[in-house]
């Protein structure tokens, strides 16, 4: 007994819709039973006016199997799929860095800003501390602010401290460390 297989282009489920160059002969038990199968008349739809008759194919054909590819070829695919892996990876650790430096960058800027301000702001309370000051001086020189002149006899004399031994500091000398290499350039 033999199997065929419909083929059809249309995809069509109708079996008297299938022309003979459609069918597929794929395995054949007795040569015998086959020719019977295909030499029986295949129905005609509405369509078509004559029965066509299909005739078994002359010599069974099986479909060649998968080569198999050479170890030199097999070895150039492993290095294409691991250098696919490589090339992946490094584009993630580029992406990752680039971003990590944007990144940085943008908090650099944002930092020397801030710095900036703060200078601007210590000059400001400077500025303004030294006129405070200047003004507070031209204040006490008027003599409504009732300041009096310094006065020599009103003047407090202290005694002075006793002497004290001298204490010499020992100076002591700074280890020296060899450096397996230079700091920098």
């Amino acid at each position: 007994m033999g199997f065929a297989v419909r083929a059809d282009r249309d995809r069509g489920s109708n079996v008297s819709n299938s022309k003979a160059q459609n069918l597929v002969f794929l395995h054949s038990a007795k040569q015998s039973s086959t020719q019977a199968l295909f030499s029986a008349p295949v129905q005609a739809t509405p369509k078509t006016s004559a029965p066509e008759k299909v005739s078994a194919p002359a010599e069974i054909k099986q479909l060649p199997k998968a080569p198999r590819l050479p170890l030199g070829l097999k070895l150039l695919v492993g290095v294409q799929q691991g250098s696919t892996v490589v090339t992946g990876g490094l584009v993630a650790v580029a992406l990752v860095v680039y971003s990590w430096t944007v990144y940085l960058d943008k908090t650099i800027a944002r930092s020397f800003q801030q710095l900036e301000t703060l200078k601007i702001s210590t000059q400001q309370v400077t500025t303004a501390n030294e006129t405070l000051k200047h003004s507070m001086a031209q204040q006490a020189e008027l003599p409504a602010a009732g300041f009096k002149p310094f006065e020599p006899e009103h003047a407090i004399f202290l005694a002075p401290a006793p002497v004290r031994p001298s204490v010499e500091a020992v100076a002591e000398p700074e280890p020296r460390f060899s450096m397996p290499h230079p700091l920098g350039y």
